[in-house]
């Protein structure tokens, strides 16, 4: 009986081997489905497993599309490629890069599964173009509920597009995908730090400055040092050479600023188990050398190059992902910097890892799109220890908080809020359209599960 296991090993189910299918064909699908349909049980289809949330968890047939992973075809003349729907991003980026294209949106976790991210909440950091890889899918094929296979694009069932590119797995099993590809086009980072207060102050005179010099933008909140690090990344000719060499080279080979450095620096400060304000002098002595180095730093690389893949041991951590609309940002960063004054002084907790910051540009592309109705930016705490008590008290206030704050959680990485409060907080209009052609495609709601039937109580 195999045991399944999320991307930070706080997950797992077991799944009896007679329920636990791999199909290799379309065929193999639809013939998994009918006879669900006939014996009316439910069906969970799994991909990498990144989220840490149990929405992909399921307590009878579960269907891993790992056996599917293969790139179909390339489109030159439209610009797009088709995939079965096990291929991971990495796999992709590899395909595409020497025949010098790229996807859209090229997300640092590489092992991520078109057929999840062609309809979740999977985003990147963005000013000028969608931040969401759903919102570049022009196309799916999909076995619905009956076991038929339907083709959904921009020239056949249009119409189902916007709720597809959220679909969750919600709808059927995805079995290929068809999105946007572009010509490859060099990404130059650059780095500036700032004192957070100050950065806050002047909000509105950043972004334009941000929006003025970037294509894309994000950055690291260093809470303990009072510290902002934006991360500036602008689209270069394919042929500009590295300004910096040595970075270049290093960056090439997937040093990632979090993964590589933030992480695993802080993952061993927490294996000595400090008290507070210890953690806390020794995290900022740790910080300062690195911060000081990456400021005034650049390199330059092929985007494809972006898409690493995670091994399972890993460091392991936990993502409290909401986002806000960017008006509303400056005022909650200032209410957490205080929520996280008032857990140092009154619980002794202190959050050791720095604040992920991401900019989310517009999009209407898919129902239920965080930022559906405004541009949104991120506040997503990190915490290196998912069981810690007080971190799970601490995560309770801050969504108490975000939610003054108008903030929307993330389906697939904010982990109880998500069932709490999304269907409250996003937009009530477009959830209504969605779960409407839900129904159309699953009425004997095949696809759901206990998280999805909790996050829609009362709405199904």
């Amino acid at each position: 009986m195999p045991t399944l296991i999320n991307w930070n090993d706080e997950i797992k189910f077991d799944v009896q081997d007679s329920k636990f299918k791999k199909p290799k064909s379309i065929e193999e699908i639809q013939a998994i489905v009918k006879q669900a349909n006939a014996d009316n049980a439910r069906i969970k289809v799994v991909g990498a497993m990144h989220s840490i949330t149990p929405c992909f968890v399921g307590n009878d047939i579960i269907l891993s599309n790992e056996n599917m992973n293969e790139v179909l075809s390339i489109d030159k003349d439209n610009l797009t490629v088709t995939v079965q729907a096990g291929v991971p991003l990495n796999k992709l980026c590899d395909y595409l890069k020497p025949l010098g294209y790229q996807p859209p949106v090229v997300l640092e976790y590489g092992n991520f599964h078109f057929g999840a991210v062609s309809g979740t909440h999977a985003n990147d950091s963005s000013l000028v173009d969608s931040a969401q890889v759903s919102s570049f899918v022009v196309g799916v094929k999909l076995v619905t509920s009956n076991g038929e296979l339907l083709e959904i694009s921009e020239q056949q069932s249009k119409q189902y597009l916007p709720a597809i590119r959220s679909h969750f797995g919600l709808f059927g099993v995805v079995c290929e995908v068809t999105l946007r590809i572009w010509p490859v086009r060099s990404l130059l980072f650059t780095y500036e730090t700032q004192e957070i207060g100050h950065f806050l102050n002047d909000f509105a005179g950043e972004m334009e400055r941000l929006r003025a010099s970037s294509d894309q933008a994000f950055a690291l909140i260093f809470q303990n040092v009072d510290t902002i690090l934006v991360q500036h990344r602008k689209f270069q000719d394919v042929n500009v050479c590295p300004p910096h060499p040595l970075t270049n080279s290093l960056e090439s080979k997937a040093v990632n600023l979090f993964t590589s450095l933030v992480l695993p620096a802080t993952q061993a400060l927490a294996g000595l188990h400090l008290q507070p304000h210890n953690a806390e002098a020794l995290s900022n002595f740790l910080l300062k050398g690195p911060l000081d180095a990456l400021r005034g730093s650049e390199f330059v690389i092929n985007p494809n190059d972006r898409g690493i893949l995670y091994a399972e041991d890993d460091p392991k951590f936990e993502f409290h992902d909401w986002a806000f609309p960017e008006a509303n940002w400056p005022g909650m960063v200032r209410a957490y910097r205080d929520l996280l004054h008032r857990f140092r002084t009154e619980h002794d907790f202190l959050i050791v890892l720095p604040t992920i910051v991401y900019f989310i540009k517009q999009d209407a592309n898919s129902l239920l799109s965080r930022s559906r109705n405004s541009n949104m930016v991120v506040v997503d705490p990190e915490h290196h220890d998912p069981r810690d008590p007080k971190g799970k008290e601490f995560r309770k206030a801050f969504g108490e908080l975000a939610i003054q704050h108008g903030g929307i959680p993330h389906i697939n990485k904010t982990v109880d809020a998500a069932q709490t409060y999304y269907a409250d907080s996003c937009d009530q209009d477009a959830l209504r359209e969605y779960l409407s052609v839900r129904r159309q495609f699953d009425p004997k709601g095949m696809f759901l599960n206990e998280f999805f039937e909790e996050m829609f109580r009362s709405r199904l």
